[in-house]
């Protein structure tokens, strides 16, 4: 039995994407960012900002759902590139809460992607993640991504590293 679906999103899942997308957060950056970045998440201010990024038609957006439930448990984002790569295509985000994990919903967002990258011409794609993220890194591999560059940034006014992965042929 299937208990996972992905769909498109629409403007209706925006507080369910935040609540999905706090959560991820605070549970995959647990020991990578502060608590202090974590705790102070504030879930209304994130449903607000998916409202926006909802409208955005130039973004490619997905959410992943419990069958039984009907709640988000997962999202992706995805569009042109946004810094000055040498590639198409970005994947903006991708976050799982942890009861959803490793039932193929990261492989499937990331199929649907490269093929809506596919088909919009856009033949190469980056994803950035954070440098200490492994869980991330392994996924982004064993789709196939090869390491690219690292930059540093800041996330909630803590210093990261970002590094990215590229696929130059989709």
């Amino acid at each position: 039995m299937t208990r996972f679906a992905v769909r498109e999103a629409t403007l209706d899942d925006a507080t369910g994407i935040a609540r999905a997308h706090t959560d991820s957060w605070q549970t995959s950056y647990r020991g990578i960012l502060p608590d202090t970045v974590l705790d102070r998440i504030d879930v209304g201010q994130r449903a607000e900002t998916r409202r926006r990024i909802l409208r955005d038609r130039s973004i490619y957006q997905l959410v992943a759902y419990d069958l039984t439930h009907g709640d988000i448990v997962g999202f992706c984002d995805a569009g042109p590139a946004r810094r000055h790569v040498p590639y198409a295509g970005e994947l903006y985000a991708i976050y799982i809460i942890d009861r959803a994990k490793r039932y193929g919903l990261g492989e499937e967002m990331m199929d649907r992607v490269r093929a809506h990258f596919a088909a919009s011409d856009m033949r190469s794609m980056i994803v950035w993640v954070l440098d200490n993220n492994h869980h991330a890194r392994r996924f982004y591999e064993a789709q196939g991504g090869r390491m690219g560059s690292r930059l540093s940034s800041t996330v909630g006014g803590f210093p990261v590293v970002e590094l990215s992965y590229v696929w130059e042929h989709l």
